[in-house]
């Protein structure tokens, strides 16, 4: 018996699929106030999930989905560009003003060429990107 499996395909997994990570964030916790009010005010909160992150290094919020779709003609990727604009130039005003604000953005692809990075501050660099073989049997 052969079977011929050309033509299968499972439904759920239809579409190029990414992981996708953020971080909005400050190494100094009183500043964490001032970072709040301005998610509050501008992240677009009802179409992308944002969590609050709080560590010896780090304060700030944190954006992760795995195994998403994220076409750069998608509303909720609109929303965060439109957003991460806004972030990058207020991190321009928080330097000169002395405090360090900083942006972390990690996409990993299905395929295995495809990351895509971006960095405010690459000397801290929270995110990283470590590829494991996995089973699924």
């Amino acid at each position: 018996m052969s079977w011929d499996l050309t033509n299968y395909e499972r439904m759920d997994d239809m579409g190029y699929r990414s992981d996708v990570h953020a971080l909005f964030y400050t190494t100094h916790k009183e500043d964490l106030p001032l970072l709040k009010l301005f998610m509050d005010e501008n992240y677009p909160e009802k179409k992308i999930d944002l969590e609050e992150v709080s560590s010896n290094r780090i304060y700030g919020y944190e954006m992760k989905y795995e195994n998403t779709k994220w076409y750069s003609d998608y509303e909720d990727v609109k929303a965060f560009t439109a957003f991460k604009t806004k972030y990058l130039a207020l991190l321009d005003a928080q330097e000169e003003n002395g405090k360090e604000w900083a942006f972390e953005f990690i996409r990993i692809g299905e395929d295995t060429e495809d990351v895509e990075c971006e960095s405010s501050m690459a000397s801290l660099g929270v995110l990283s990107v470590s590829r494991r073989i996995e089973c699924d049997y």
